[in-house]
């Protein structure tokens, strides 16, 4: 029986640099990552999804980054209740809640009815999806390109 041997040209090189994968692919995602926050950000504006009434939900927004990871969302302490509606609401002491009503009178009840979810962060993040793939699909062919280099 004959033995075949195939040589792979610059298999060395392209072991080493793989084995640098972390190091050369942890920038290029993080600026990925980074480069997703003007993504939200033009989506947070894009066909209204964001509930409007006073403004402050719109402009609680913010963007937190760490390593390879990041956050968009509001700070407005009462977005989950906008996003996912709200149950019914009782009094804490006594038997009666009041508000002010609109038209300045005050109102009591014995409980509040839950308000309707208005899912603003799901239509965000629909509308974003296609534009945050084509940046990581932009940072892996950068990865990609980059492992190149090194193995030659």
């Amino acid at each position: 029986m004959a033995l075949i041997e195939v040589e792979i040209k610059g298999l060395s090189g392209l072991r080493r640099s793989l084995e640098n994968y972390p190091q050369i692919s942890e920038p290029i995602l993080q600026r990925a990552i980074d480069a997703a926050q003007a993504t939200f950000a033009k989506h947070t504006l894009k066909d209204d999804p964001v509930p409007w009434r006073t403004g402050n939900l719109l402009h609680s927004f913010r963007f937190q980054s760490g390593r390879l990871q990041g956050r968009w969302f509001p700070t407005a302490s009462y977005a989950p209740f906008v996003e996912y509606g709200r149950g019914f609401v009782y009094p804490k002491k006594g038997k009666m809640l009041s508000w002010q009503g609109a038209d300045g009178k005050m109102v009591f009840a014995r409980y509040a009815r839950p308000s309707k979810p208005r899912p603003f962060m799901k239509k965000i993040v629909e509308n974003s999806q296609a534009d945050i793939q084509k940046l990581f699909r932009q940072a892996a062919d950068i990865i990609i390109r980059e492992i190149g280099k090194l193995s030659t």
